[in-house]
């Protein structure tokens, strides 16, 4: 399989012919959700009520997506400032990118908490290991994919990049400021090869003091996506990953490759564990209104561990990571029992 980087010509030229398609969306999609607002509200609050929900949970989301699309107008109107503040050039400077994307996560978890009711419990006080970060992040939300951003861009004040599914260059911020700050946006059906290597490349150009987060399940980990990922182990004879797939109680097993490229391209650093309690059932839209408003906080915990006490073959640290797993399962599982 090839590995070879692609033409920089040509993936600009993608980049755009998908950006004229996806920033008129967005802008049409904000103007008509917005002035139809009023009516969208009013049939969700009749909608509600007929479905006897006294606190309001389709109001709060025709809200949630008049604030979405607010943000995505907001980001693009600061895209150009922020490029032109930057500078031009390989050597461009990314503050202004990263002010605007912790202001854009900031912002969004002040009206989910608003809107959602969603409080974030950290641990305190609010550390991190020094130096480079692989973040194994637990992903159970939409919501969950900004407590990695929220903690070294707005509150560390350290840069953050992500291996993300590619389908989010659908959203222009996503898109726009996803590629300035360095982020891998992964095609999950791609070539594993080429994938990997454009993962260990990204993690290699990142700052010593950087945060590279990946989310090792592949998406989100709800029941049904637990079936299929059963039933997909069974076809290809991944007997080891379905044991594991069968143990987890809320969890899905790991996609390895990833996070053994990003752990293969680093000799020194650390690795954190991020677990939450308090999202699940909020991935799709039906789920969302089933458990909007939240009724308790989303609790957030890390495990650091040094990348020198890890097991040094990729053998040995895959079985490292179905262990830590099995524990985060096991943590969640706790957490979760405790809150009835």
């Amino acid at each position: 399989m090839s590995t070879q980087r692609p033409d920089r010509g040509a993936l600009w030229q993608r980049r755009w012919r998908r950006r004229a398609i996806t920033i008129p969306r967005v802008i049409i999609a904000w103007i008509v959700i917005t002035a139809l607002s009023p009516i969208l509200a009013i049939g969700a609050l009749v909608f509600d009520l007929a479905t006897r929900r006294t606190d309001l949970p389709a109001v709060r989301i025709v809200i949630l997506a008049v604030v979405y699309l607010s943000h995505e107008i907001v980001g693009l109107l600061a895209a150009v400032p922020a490029w032109l503040i930057g500078g031009i050039g390989p050597n461009r400077s990314l503050h202004a990118d990263q002010r605007m994307q912790a202001w854009l996560i900031a912002s969004l978890l002040r009206w989910a908490k608003r809107v959602m009711a969603v409080n974030i419990d950290l641990p305190e006080p609010l550390e991190m290991p020094d130096g480079h970060v692989v973040v194994l992040s637990r992903h159970a939300s939409m919501v969950d994919a900004v407590l990695p951003a929220l903690i070294f861009t707005e509150l560390l004040r350290r840069p953050v990049h992500y291996v993300i599914k590619k389908e989010l260059t659908n959203s222009p911020i996503f898109d726009i400021y996803g590629h300035r700050l360095d982020n891998h946006f992964v095609d999950r059906d791609g070539d594993t090869e080429r994938e990997t290597s454009a993962i260990a490349a990204m993690s290699s150009r990142a700052r010593p003091e950087s945060g590279i987060v990946i989310f090792p399940e592949g998406t989100y980990a709800t029941e049904a996506n637990r079936g299929r990922v059963r039933a997909s182990l069974e076809r290809k004879g991944d007997s080891e990953a379905l044991t594991l797939a069968n143990q987890l109680r809320t969890l899905l097993p790991p996609r390895t490759a990833g996070t053994l490229a990003l752990l293969r391209e680093r000799t020194a650093g650390a690795v954190v564990v991020l677990g939450h309690v308090g999202l699940e059932g909020m991935a799709e839209l039906s789920g969302l209104r089933r458990h909007l408003p939240a009724t308790a906080p989303v609790t957030v915990q890390w495990w650091c561990h040094q990348l020198a006490d890890l097991p040094t073959t990729d053998a040995g640290r895959e079985g490292w990571l179905h262990e830590q797993w099995r524990l985060l399962d096991q943590w969640v599982g706790d957490q979760r029992a405790d809150r009835g």
